[in-house]
């Protein structure tokens, strides 16, 4: 019994050693770790630089190329008139992502229902009732826009229709001064907006813009501020 029990304690004291052994052996030669040493770019979490970084060259270049375009648009924001915009454009894009571009609308204007819905209605004044009148209000119809405006096109694209067309396109972003006439006479303001255009051919395209103007203009003979917004929808062609 005591020759096993003696047996036993000098398996423990040789296991014993031979894992101090080990340990020892393992932090006096880290090489022996290398198998899990990973690189930075390896390791989850951590952000990596991709090498690419043009997905696609562009297919529609309009780098100094004249743009010359038609439009047909409409004020959506006035109560009392019904405001239609023709018109034409012309630009000039100096790099892909910037231009400048003019434009210019000619004005269709009619009553709106709700103004007609008003001049229906009669009153009797109050201080005579042999008299009719009825709600007259003060109404400054467009007749004319020109706007000069820069144009930034920082996004383009190309969009897939149910596996079935692809579209390239590119959306902008204008700022500019807008000239309107009006029955008060010439007034000038600022002109800001967005838009996209969808191209159909290496020379031509279709457009939607947004277009946002501000204005002061006269109400009651006092200074009234004023924004106009409009859409329009074009074709535009690319000279060269």
């Amino acid at each position: 019994m005591r020759k096993a029990n003696l047996e036993v304690n000098m398996f423990r004291r040789s296991l014993t050693s031979f894992l101090r052994l080990t340990f020892a052996t393992l932090l006096s030669f880290p090489s022996f770790l290398g198998a899990i040493d990973l690189k930075p770019e390896d390791v989850r979490g951590k952000a990596t630089q991709s090498p690419v970084t043009i997905l696609q060259n562009r297919y529609f270049l309009k780098a100094f190329r004249p743009e010359l375009g038609v439009a047909y648009g409409t004020i959506t924001n006035e109560a009392y008139t019904d405001t239609q915009l023709v018109g034409f454009r012309t630009g000039l894009f100096f790099t892909e992502t910037f231009g400048l571009e003019l434009q210019s609308f000619n004005a269709t204007v009619s009553d709106s229902d709700d103004l007609k819905s008003l001049k229906r209605l009669r009153y009797r004044k109050f201080d005579d009732p042999n008299i009719e009148v009825h709600p007259d209000p003060e109404v400054n119809r467009l007749k004319k826009i020109i706007d000069v405006t820069a144009v930034v096109a920082p996004f383009y694209g190309k969009l897939n229709f149910a596996d079935w067309l692809i579209i390239y396109s590119d959306l902008y972003l204008t700022a500019g001064i807008t000239k309107l006439d009006t029955d008060q006479g010439g007034i000038t303001g600022v002109t800001w907006g967005a838009g996209q255009r969808f191209y159909w051919q290496k020379s031509l395209s279709l457009r939607v813009d947004f277009k946002g103007r501000m204005y002061q203009e006269k109400a009651n003979n006092q200074d009234h501020r004023k924004s106009t917004y409009s859409v329009d929808f074009g074709l535009s062609y690319f000279l060269f």
